[in-house]
């Protein structure tokens, strides 16, 4: 499977399903929603994908799980439903289901639990790939901030494409201090109260493990190391283009505006 956050989405409450299928979009999830099992088999036999998230009733879930599960064993299955009990989630994990979550899932959480499956997929230990495994990235050598700082360029010359909060995080990261940022400086102008605090920090561990994902399914392994209790760091030399820029007004509102709506999310849970 080419893409590894390609996600077939399964359910038919437009407002809710609305609101994760955004939530997920804006994480760098490529999803396509179905209204029915024929549709989801019929997407799934033209381009396999290596996610499926169902949202049905349970009798649908676990016909669709056994099924899907038969064609690919390593596929990854989300199950969302109002379990009456623990026999009813087993049941569905029987049935081939990885994980199951309840009607009120956030966009957070569900994305959470598939990036929890991409790494099962790719064979990452959580929060950072061993560059060992990757001598084709050598930490030593120099990345390039490119494209006034929409493109990330590896030593390899490989090319990697960020989103405005990939391009804020990345541009703050690699222009402060040691190239150290904290988790809490990302966006703090945009927390009101200690739970926003939280959130944006879920945030941003969410989004950082959402771009080493992509960098990896472009084989490139991101020198950014997690700084324990405190924030990331650039591991790296990196040279900024000419063309270079840091983020600008416009940018840094639609990077908040991003926040906000995954901080609305999070909040729909409490």
């Amino acid at each position: 499977m080419n893409n590894t956050l390609d996600v077939i989405f399964l359910g038919n409450d437009d407002a809710k399903h609305a609101r994760l299928v955004d939530a997920l979009s804006h994480l760098g999830f490529c999803v396509r929603r179905c209204h029915d099992l024929i549709d989801v088999y019929d997407r799934y036999s033209r381009r396999p994908s290596p996610l499926v998230v169902l949202d049905a009733p349970l009798s649908d879930i676990h016909n669709a799980a056994v099924r899907l599960r038969a064609v690919d064993r390593g596929l990854g299955i989300v199950a969302i439903a109002a379990f009456a009990d623990a026999e009813s989630r087993i049941r569905t994990l029987l049935c081939g289901a990885d994980a199951c979550l309840p009607p009120d899932v956030t966009g957070l959480e569900l994305a959470a639990a598939l990036q929890a499956l991409v790494r099962r997929a790719v064979g990452l230990d959580g929060m950072e790939a061993s560059a060992d495994t990757h001598a084709e990235e050598p930490a030593q050598e120099t990345w390039r901030l490119a494209n006034k700082g929409w493109t990330l360029i590896s030593p390899a010359g490989r090319t990697l494409g960020l989103t405005t909060g990939e391009r804020d995080f990345l541009s703050r990261l690699v222009t402060a201090p040691d190239r150290k940022i904290s988790r809490d400086a990302f966006y703090a102008d945009g927390a009101d109260d200690a739970d926003s605090g939280i959130t944006r920090r879920r945030f941003v561990d969410v989004m950082i493990s959402r771009l080493r994902r992509k960098a990896t399914a472009n084989q490139m392994t991101l020198p950014i190391r997690a700084v324990h209790g405190w924030g990331y760091m650039f591991a790296a030399d990196i040279a900024l283009d000419p063309d270079y820029r840091a983020s600008g007004e416009d940018s840094r509102q639609d990077g908040l505006e991003e926040w906000g709506r995954e901080t609305e999310d999070a909040g729909a849970a409490n």
